[in-house]
């Protein structure tokens, strides 16, 4: 056991016993990693930030019951994930307008389509809006491998899959991006 897990479960140990200071250190290490994700995969900042708000009231609720043989980042992820689909299946269905729909200047191919390179940045923007297409499952391994940094075995864990599984939601949702944009 390496040194950072020894401290979290002496953290996780205190804080079970109800010491707040321990809880905020433990959740201090997490709380950007998971605010960046929640507003990733939810897209509105009030869902987000309550979505933020009821991940850290159940790892509270539930850190007795957390398992040391795994990691607590995992753990916390997943609880994390859960709470974003569950606030993104709650959300009423609205149909988006894009007001550039209608303009002359609309015609179905990416702005940046055309004869001349494009710049590094607008390949990034491209490729963001890509991944907004994607599945809410694909979204959040791209996001989870590409943006945390996750190991697929992490992946698998946080999400409650098999690593064989992730890894082919990432390589699908690699490939729907590839195919859609031509880079």
């Amino acid at each position: 056991m390496n040194e950072r897990t020894k401290l979290e479960h002496e953290l996780i140990d205190k804080a079970v016993k109800g010491d707040g200071k321990a809880f905020e250190k433990l959740i201090r290490r997490y709380d950007g990693q998971i605010m960046n994700m929640l507003l990733n995969i939810l897209k509105n900042e009030d869902d987000a930030s309550d979505a933020y708000q009821e991940t850290f009231i159940k790892v509270h609720n539930n850190l007795g019951q957390f398992k040391k043989g795994s990691a607590f980042y995992t753990w916390l992820y997943r609880i994390a994930v859960n709470t974003a689909y569950s606030f993104y299946d709650r959300r009423p269905v609205h149909a988006e307008f894009d007001e550039n729909i209608h303009s002359p200047e609309f015609t179905g191919t990416p702005p940046a389509a055309g004869d001349r390179e494009l710049s590094d940045e607008e390949k990034s923007e491209l490729v963001k809006k890509e991944i907004e297409n994607l599945s809410a499952q694909q979204k959040t391994v791209v996001y989870l491998k590409s943006y945390e940094g996750l190991k697929f075995r992490e992946i698998a864990e946080a999400l409650s899959l098999n690593e064989g599984t992730v890894k082919k939601y990432f390589h699908r949702a690699v490939e729907n991006i590839r195919n859609n944009i031509d880079l």
